[in-house]
């Protein structure tokens, strides 16, 4: 799905988005975290659409561009540990678009 062979993954939040139906691919996007900008990351949840799985995984630091409403939208996906997430921590999340608990696959 992602891979530096693919030439599709980068430093900061690796997301990859699933049709939660069909299993097909829909999507992946990385969004650097410690040069780049938060507003595209934001424009981009908020585009998710209901019933799609959302991947996340972090790579070098994935948190310092981080704001208060990006950490509350993929708090919506189902993330508990997005408000904690610090400086270079490593994290991995599975959750989904209109999720209606939170999701047990994140570390």
């Amino acid at each position: 799905l992602m891979s530096g062979v693919k030439n599709n993954v980068g430093r900061g939040i690796n997301v990859a988005l699933v049709n939660g139906k069909t299993g097909e691919p829909l999507d992946t996007k990385f969004f650097d975290m410690w040069g780049g900008d938060v507003a595209p990351f934001i424009e981009f949840l908020k585009s998710i659409q209901d019933g799609t799985i959302v991947l996340m995984g972090t790579y070098d630091d994935g948190a310092t561009k981080l704001n208060e409403e990006a950490r509350k939208l993929i708090a919506e996906l189902g993330s508990t540990s997005i408000t904690n997430l610090g400086f270079r921590d490593n994290w991995v999340f599975c959750g989904g678009k209109g999720i209606k608990t939170k999701s047990p696959f994140e570390q």
